[in-house]
């Protein structure tokens, strides 16, 4: 009887150990989704012109899939030129237009005007019209359970490409190809083009990268004609004086290097006065899905929270926007986001809307991590441009030089503890942003010791500035910097000794001390 129980017990734990051995090996088993579809709102007709292959042809956006387990999902774009999708290629980048794990991609009208080539389409009536075939897959895990959407089919009309041009040229466009030219890469798919905007002269709106190794490109006279390039030597020996931002690459082929900072341009070449000049980027230049885009927010210091002085993003060339501002990190006052409509903050974009649309992003500008994830500021204070490239993915951030009446303003008298009364050594307060001074200096407050002035020409007593100078201009000046009330009426510091940095905005009106 004995042994009869101890087998039973036996059994029993060996069933138990088995039961949960079962328990740990559970899975979750992902069901395919029934909701996968586009939900944009399609047109009945796309109008495709190469003279904007740039610009956004139609952003395919769709909601989440649910496979009724937790996990992340990628979607994938596809494209065919058969409704059947029989002649789609796996990997070909003709057809296989983009992933992510969001829940957009958007599609360039060069890309469409690709695929409509692939079907035959040609610039001339009739055989100007057809339709390309749009699909969607889900795919879960390491690649297993792939999912597809109903095929969606778009009717599209090759257009003839007009070249605009403002005067007459040796050849209408030039053309640039190098990966110097990120968006255009060492291939013919997306060349940059410079018309021919004068007289003699092609200009445009041009980015580039100074990446090392990948910096440099060449430009030609003939679309698709290797043969047709024209490198630094090229212009160097036919007596060109060529902006310092380009240097002979010293590559094989001499090609020019770009040794600027990455960012977009207004690229010049004037066959007339013989030269090659790099400018900031101009408004109006091209065709985007907005006019402009807008920004609002703590972090652009001219804006705010408000619609009042919104900063604007103006559309520069074919899906390209790009504007100029002031930004600031102060903590809690960095954040700032982007938006389509004036006055609607519903429209806004936030950091992740472009980080999951696949944007590269510039490291100085952060997901702020506030309630609204707004884009987050952490460089230098002062102005920069931003350039929002809708074809390549990117935002870049660059430096713009700074725009004030004065390249500085001076500082001396007895209160500026390192200056005193003469022009041996004065404080110098920098323009660090259009029409914001700025510079740190150590104060006093001993009586009959704590008074200075401001001077806009060096050892120049006459451009002296004080306190009711300011005052009377509307400024509002921080409580510890008071009327002197000496023979000159000049500043007095009344505060803690110690060091501060004083910043005179001339936009704002303020004198503030930090």
């Amino acid at each position: 009887m004995k042994n009869l129980k101890f087998i039973l017990l036996t059994m029993i734990a060996v069933l138990s150990f088995t039961a949960c051995k079962e328990d740990d090996d559970l899975d979750f088993v992902a069901s395919e989704p029934t909701d996968l579809a586009f939900n944009t709102t399609f047109l009945d007709n796309y109008l495709l012109n190469a003279s904007v292959s740039g610009s956004l042809a139609e952003r395919f956006t769709w909601d989440d899939a649910d496979f009724d387990a937790p996990t992340v999902v990628t979607y994938s774009l596809q494209a065919a030129t058969m409704q059947d999708f029989s002649d789609y290629v796996e990997g070909e980048g003709l057809y296989n237009l983009g992933n992510t794990t969001g829940n957009e991609i958007p599609v360039t009208v060069g890309q469409m005007i690709m695929l409509a080539e692939a079907a035959g389409l040609v610039n001339t009536a009739p055989d100007n019209t057809g339709t390309l075939y749009f699909r969607l897959m889900a795919t879960v895990g390491d690649g297993s359970l792939p999912t597809l959407s109903a095929v969606q089919g778009l009717n599209v009309e090759l257009q003839e490409s007009g070249v605009m041009q403002g005067g007459t040229c040796e050849v209408d466009i030039l053309y640039g190809v190098g990966a110097g030219l990120p968006t255009a890469g060492w291939d013919w798919g997306n060349p940059v083009e410079l018309m021919c905007s004068a007289d003699g002269v092609w200009s445009g709106n041009v980015e580039f990268q100074s990446t090392p190794d990948n910096n440099n490109f060449r430009f030609f006279t003939v679309l698709d004609d290797w043969a047709s390039g024209r490198n630094y030597p090229w212009f160097v020996d036919a007596g060109y004086t060529i902006d310092a931002n380009f240097v002979d690459a010293m590559d094989d082929d001499n090609n020019f290097g770009f040794v600027g900072t990455d960012g977009l341009y207004f690229l010049t070449i004037d066959s007339n006065n013989l030269t090659i000049t790099l400018g900031p980027p101009q408004g109006d230049g091209g065709t985007c899905e907005f006019d402009q885009l807008y920004g609002v927010g703590a972090g652009l210091t001219d804006t705010g929270w408000d619609w009042a002085n919104p900063a604007v993003f103006s559309c520069i060339s074919d899906g390209i926007y790009s504007g100029t501002v002031n930004l600031q990190n102060t903590p809690d006052n960095n954040n700032f986001r982007f938006f389509t409509v004036l006055d609607d903050w519903a429209s806004g974009q936030n950091y992740p809307f472009y980080a999951d649309a696949g944007y590269t992003i510039d490291s100085e500008l952060v997901n702020a991590m506030d309630d609204d994830s707004n884009f987050g500021f952490v460089g230098t204070n002062g102005t920069y441009t931003i350039t929002i490239n809708t074809n390549n993915l990117t935002i870049s951030l660059t430096a713009a030089e700074a725009s004030c009446e004065f390249d500085q303003l001076y500082g001396v008298g007895a209160g500026l503890v390192d200056t005193g009364w003469s022009w041996d050594n004065p404080a110098v307060f920098e323009c660090i942003s259009n029409g914001v001074y700025s510079g740190t200096v150590a104060l006093q407050s001993t009586t009959d010791n704590n008074n200075f002035r401001f001077f806009t020409v060096l050892d120049d007593w006459a451009t002296g500035q004080n306190y009711p100078f300011y005052a009377d201009a509307g400024y509002t000046i921080d409580s510890n910097l008071v009327d002197a009330m000496d023979d000159d009426n000049n500043f007095g510091f009344v505060g803690t000794d110690g060091t501060y940095t004083i910043t005179i905005d001339t936009n704002n009106l303020t004198i503030t001390l930090n």
